[in-house]
């Protein structure tokens, strides 16, 4: 996939002038350090890369092929398997392809598939390529889109979309597949992680007057685990496999305010998104550990909400843009017990609160160059103090600064 990448990169240039293609993007190259609840992280790098092939076949057809490559040097808390799981450093990578078919009436059809690779490194000894939550992912996916007004002022988009994905964690193997024959135990699946979703989309996009704008979305995503069994009380797996069912619906509202006199012109824009979603799985769970022997049932069902106000202001003078964006998310999980740190369970269920905070400010040195600062502070708090395989209490902070190049 890098070789793939950065082949494409080199050559796309020539290819696009030679072939008729248009190429736009942008490469933002930072340094910076991370703080990891009391230790301080070395002097690290962040990097994203996002470009974009267009090629017009006529006045109502083309395609885009896009490229997207990162990079961060710093700690980050990842969810996987039901649980955040902390690495030190991440690599992703992906390519992927869209046609575009426009009809009368303001409607497209919009076919893609790509390919996602993300690598992981727990530790900083660890080599690329061999992290035990390395993932692969194939998508595709088709949208219907209709451009039209809502009324006689509001410009209306909406589009309704099927997307597939397979997730194929390359290393993750159970050790009980491997050995459990031999031990005389319960066969839970070789590769308990992989998946394949089923996702159905609305989405929708409304310029209202007075310069407000409102985007609506909405999905149910139906998760099929490839080989992960479902355990009953007993401790036995069953013939029948696990599936979750995840529903979410995000709403976001943004108004542009008069300019502000102020430092030759201030424009300010003012937004605040709510999101909801719940996860409902068939799947539970058994700990077998003596001192606190339990079965759980919904052990994965939960509900969150997510409230995130922000601001911007762009100085029209400078061309300085800066933008203040905080969230606040609830995530209760509806069968699960909270833990305490010796692992004993309480009688509360499992809850989990977080927020951060990002500060951004972006100048303008030349025609297609910015330069950036970010920081950033994030915790987490939970009722849950037993913390051996995934964390749930912890807060960090990063600052960073950089260049972003648009072409």
């Amino acid at each position: 996939m890098k070789k793939i990448i950065l082949s494409l990169l080199i050559l796309a240039p020539f290819n696009a002038a030679a072939k008729g293609f248009e190429l736009q993007g942008k490469l933002d190259l930072f340094g910076g350090q991370y703080f990891f609840q009391n230790q301080s992280g070395a002097f690290n790098g962040y990097g994203v890369l996002d470009a974009q092939l267009a090629k017009s076949q006529s006045s109502s057809s083309g395609y885009f092929i896009s490229l997207r490559s990162m990079y961060t040097g710093f700690k980050q808390v990842n969810e996987l398997a039901g649980g955040g799981t902390l690495f030190q450093q991440s690599l992703d990578n992906s390519l992927g392809f869209k046609w575009i078919r426009r009809y009368e009436g303001g409607y497209s059809f919009k076919p893609r598939v790509g390919i996602k690779s993300q690598l992981f490194r727990e530790t900083k000894d660890e080599k690329w390529g061999k992290g035990l939550y390395d993932l692969t992912r194939y998508e595709g996916g088709l949208t219907l889109e209709r451009k039209t007004r809502l009324g006689l002022s509001t410009p209306w988009i909406y589009q309704f979309s099927w997307d597939v994905y397979y997730n194929r964690y390359t290393r993750f193997k159970t050790l009980a597949s491997q050995y459990g024959q031999e031990l005389a135990a319960p066969n839970p699946g070789s590769r308990t992680l992989d998946t394949v979703t089923n996702q159905f989309s609305y989405d929708s996009e409304f310029d209202l007057p007075n310069f407000v704008r409102l985007d609506l979305f909405a999905a149910v995503s139906l998760v099929s685990y490839m080989d992960q069994k479902v355990i009953n009380a007993d401790g036995n797996y069953l013939s029948s496999l696990r599936s979750d069912s995840y529903q979410a619906f995000n709403a976001g509202l943004s108004k542009r305010y008069n300019d502000i006199d102020f430092l030759g012109g201030v424009r300010p824009i003012m937004s605040v998104r709510l999101g909801l979603a719940n996860n409902f799985s068939n799947q539970s769970h058994l700990d077998t550990d003596p001192a606190h022997l339990r079965f759980t049932r919904a052990y994965y069902d939960y509900w969150e909400e997510r409230l995130s106000p922000g601001a911007q202001f762009t100085f029209i003078d400078s061309g300085l843009v800066a933008r203040l964006n905080y969230e606040f998310a609830i995530r209760r999980y509806t069968g699960r017990l909270a833990q305490k740190a010796d692992g004993a369970y309480g009688r509360d269920k499992l809850g989990q609160y977080s927020g951060s905070f990002t500060a951004e400010a972006a100048y303008p040195l030349f025609r297609h160059m910015d330069i950036k600062l970010q920081g950033t502070w994030a915790n987490s708090s939970s009722n849950n103090h037993y913390e051996q395989v995934y964390r749930y209490n912890y807060y960090s902070s990063m600052y960073f600064a950089g260049l972003e190049w648009r072409f």
